[in-house]
């Protein structure tokens, strides 16, 4: 799985990701649909994880979740 980092600073510190995120997904279609992610956290909370995906969907559906993740840094 591949993540787009969002960072209020232009340069991301070794080790700024870790922590933990929550965050929340959803998904709706009623023919073609759509979906989004998006993963809040790190050091005090100021970096955004968004999953790169592409999905495509047809048909009737509604889904909403969150998402809990902890990442902590390889020694």
């Amino acid at each position: 799985m591949a993540w787009a980092v969002l960072a209020s600073t232009p340069t991301v510190p070794s080790g700024a990701l870790a922590g933990e995120f929550v965050g929340a997904s959803g998904d709706i279609s009623v023919g073609v649909g759509v979906g989004a992610n998006l993963l809040v956290g790190g050091t005090r909370k100021s970096v955004s994880l968004q999953p790169l995906s592409v999905e495509g969907q047809v048909g009737a559906n509604l889904a909403l979740g969150v998402a809990r993740m902890k990442l902590q840094p390889v020694s």
